[in-house]
């Protein structure tokens, strides 16, 4: 078994942490299942239902339960306080019952994409030093496949809902087995709570460490201040768990209030639409891709599906349009509210807040609880109003990396974190998203946000999907090309290229045309959604090299 994680765990050279809102001044012990499920039971609401999914509802009283069962479970296989253990599933129950079990123990849950092949698990599971596996049947294969490489895995506990054969310890036997009585572990808010692993779209996946405090900051400063949560909200949507992203929106936002998480396996548009009129929801969560496949997948959706229910829109992963922001609030008469956040710093730490005047233009503020700077990346100095530059952030979360010396030096100046993203701190003191520190592009010594150009791009009927990279070129270094995924009713060609070209021509400074288009049938992705443009540029590179 892997050595156990010290009480109290922060790395010496991590982020300056600061607790400025009263909600973020936890007491020493604190355990996160506890605030998120026993806490509810003792003040009287186990009778809220905490999960839906399908046409199963799962009561706070009846979450406990279960949670108390597969604690028990773990602790008897010889789980202990500080040990990482895997959890892998697709948006189900037992994904949030693991994750809060092996929390109220004292252990680290580690939440894995469903897509992950078994070389990147290795990797992963390795780097984390984890004892143990809970998996549902149907993501059993990768494992399975990787488990002779595993060098600290002890035992694998499996979820069998599709009948798939393993000679492993059932998940159903040992809780129906347990105890269903336990107390919390008496962790401390500095205990580790949760592992993340990047997703790789910039390199090698890191390993992203969490404390107790740290998850229920991230409710009690944007889900509380930004999104004026209440035990009555229904939270939804399509991003997975093990984002970190999802994990909020999904476990962490509604268990903190009392309110209710829908959950939708593998949800396409229609089953977000779906599981809006059958789970109520009042709280959508997504990326924008996700809203623009509803909107051209299901121009009629209001209509066919009851969604007078919602009383807002999330968004995050990739920048949010003007023209998605503004087709889905004509469409469902609530905006989307964009944020920022990274899997280090766990969720969003930049956003407008719901009751006040959205700019679409612009992210928001720094999330209450959160400070913002934009700095020159070259000397750490903060930059004027209204110069683009690097942003850095300082709050009740930050960076920590597990095990990564190096990378967690460059992701701190001074104490702030570092994201790797270039912002403007506009006059009216909102953050106004350029680009990712590496998208960009610089053409015979301008500075092109790539984001900018899809954002212009996107506004035509005929683009479907855009993403914009720069590719090396021997006058001007780099230029300006796109990658577009056309409409069905677009014809891909050199008309469609220059009606393309003059729109960025007539509505961005000239230098900011993509000088080269390429047509495709889809861009690639990471399993968050995320375009990979990191794939893109390496291929322009490549090419260019041959």
């Amino acid at each position: 078994m892997q050595e156990n994680v010290p009480a109290s765990y922060l790395p010496d050279d991590g982020p300056d942490l600061v607790h400025p809102l009263p909600e973020l001044h936890y007491p020493e012990e604190i355990n996160v299942a506890d605030e998120l499920v026993d806490r509810h039971v003792r003040e009287g609401r186990g009778d809220n239902v905490a999960i839906r999914f399908e046409d199963e509802e799962i009561t706070y009283d009846e979450l406990q339960t279960r949670v108390n069962q597969l604690g028990n479970a773990l602790a008897g296989q010889g789980v202990e306080p500080g040990d990482r253990v895997v959890v892998r599933f697709t948006n189900r129950p037992e994904a949030v019952i693991s994750c809060l079990a092996i929390q109220k123990i004292g252990a680290v849950p580690l939440p894995s994409m469903k897509l992950l092949r078994a070389k990147e698990l290795i990797h992963i599971i390795n780097n984390a030093e984890a004892s143990m596996v809970v998996v549902y049947d149907g993501l059993l294969e990768e494992i399975t496949e990787a488990l002779p490489d595993l060098d600290t895995v002890d035992d694998v506990v499996v979820v069998q809902r599709n009948g798939v054969e393993h000679d492993h310890l059932d998940y159903d036997e040992l809780t129906e087995a347990a105890d269903d009585d336990l107390d919390a572990h008496p962790t401390s808010r500095d205990d580790l709570a949760l592992m993340l692993y990047t997703s790789g779209t910039t390199g090698q996946p890191k390993g992203a460490t969490h404390t107790h405090r740290q998850v229920l900051a991230t409710a009690d400063s944007y889900a509380r201040y930004c999104l004026n949560v209440t035990e009555d909200d229904v939270f939804g949507g399509n991003p997975p768990l093990p984002f970190a992203y999802g994990y909020g929106d999904l476990l962490t936002f509604p268990l903190r209030f009392g309110a209710t998480s829908s959950l939708v396996e593998n949800a396409s548009p229609a089953d977000l639409l779906e599981a809006v009129e059958k789970h109520e929801i009042t709280i959508l969560c997504s990326i924008p891709t996700a809203f623009n496949q509803i909107l051209a997948k299901h121009p009629d959706g209001p209509d066919e599906y009851e969604t007078d229910s919602l009383r807002l829109a999330v968004s995050a992963g990739e920048p949010l349009t003007h023209s998605t922001f503004n087709k889905f609030k004509d469409s469902y008469g609530v905006e989307i509210y964009d944020g920022i956040g990274t899997t280090e710093m766990l969720h969003i730490f930049v956003s407008h807040r719901e009751g006040e005047e959205i700019d679409p233009g612009a992210t928001g503020y720094p999330v209450p609880g959160y400070e913002c700077r934009v700095i020159d990346p070259d000397t750490g100095e903060e930059l004027p109003r209204g110069e683009a530059g690097l942003l850095a952030v300082r709050g009740p979360t930050g960076i920590s990396y597990w095990n990564r010396p190096k990378k967690q030096d460059e992701a701190l100046v001074d104490g702030w974190s570092l994201p790797g993203d270039i912002y403007v701190h506009r006059e009216d003191g909102r953050l106004e998203y350029k680009s990712r520190e590496d998208d960009l592009i610089v053409s015979s010594g301008y500075n092109i946000p790539g984001p900018e150009v899809e954002a212009v791009l996107e506004e035509r009927e005929e683009v479907s999907e855009v993403a914009v990279v720069g590719s090396p070129d021997e006058e001007r270094g780099q230029v300006v090309k796109a990658f577009v995924v056309v409409s069905e009713d677009a014809t891909p060609g050199d008309e469609l290229t220059e009606t393309l070209q003059n729109h960025v021509k007539n509505t961005l400074a000239p230098y900011k045309y993509p000088r080269r288009i390429e047509f495709t049938d889809e861009l690639p992705r990471t399993e968050t959604g995320k375009i990979q443009r990191v794939k893109l540029r390496e291929r322009e590179r490549q090419q260019y090299e041959d």
